[in-house]
């Protein structure tokens, strides 16, 4: 099998990926408007009380798609991180190599903090630049600076926006505390969604500049 069929197989499962967790962080965003909705009236914890039942409901399913989630994550980086070694490794042998970076540290770049807040977008961005210059004048469409500063700006934004909330003291014993819990866990998805579907349209676009770079 060769790079061509590859990249598309990869991109394939990329989006599907990439749909899956965005459909999981859909139904959390639902999840956590049903707990607002179900203790917003007085007396919602009362013991036996329907909001009571009605958010307990909601907060499962929004653990369980926490927990889809996780492993949509897990297997969109890995094989995202995959793509993307590849891709790199097969644009240094383009008339115009590529060159600001090995197909490793493509990799690696990612894991290593602070770095991995501007290095990893910078390698995609000169990817599509190299990816460019190897079509020429039949270049595909390629992904333009604002769609890539969008999709990293929102990534960030989000993953730290999700990171705080993880590691906020709620109380969770209250109602007010737990819509308030609700409240923030639907903000964070709210940006993920957004930077899921930026992401899912970088991936296509990576795709279809790399198959214009193949070379048969």
């Amino acid at each position: 099998m060769g790079d061509d069929s590859l990249f598309e197989k990869l991109g394939r499962w990329l989006r599907w990926l990439l749909g899956v967790y965005g459909v999981v962080l859909g139904v959390e965003v639902l999840g956590g408007f049903a707990v607002i909705g179900a203790l917003s009236g007085a007396g919602a914890l009362e013991p036996g009380s329907g909001g009571t039942r009605a958010a307990g409901l909601a907060l499962l399913v929004m653990a369980g798609a926490g927990f889809v989630e996780l492993a949509a994550y897990i297997a969109i980086a890995v094989l995202f991180l995959r793509f993307l070694y590849k891709a790199v490794q097969q644009a240094r042998g383009f008339a115009t190599p590529y060159s600001y970076v090995s197909p490793g540290w493509a990799v690696g770049y990612w894991f290593i903090p602070f770095i991995n807040l501007y290095r990893p977008y910078e390698t995609v961005k000169h990817l599509f630049k190299a990816c460019a210059a190897e079509a020429g004048g039949e270049a595909k469409p390629a992904a333009g600076d604002q769609l890539l500063g969008a999709w990293w700006a929102m990534f960030l934004i989000g993953n730290v926006a999700g990171w705080m909330l993880a590691r906020s003291d709620t109380d969770m014993s209250t109602a007010a505390g737990i819509t308030t819990y609700a409240e923030y866990t639907v903000g964070c998805n709210v940006l993920l969604l957004i930077a899921t579907l930026l992401f899912w349209m970088v991936v296509r676009r990576l795709v279809t500049a790399m198959g214009g770079g193949v070379k048969a």
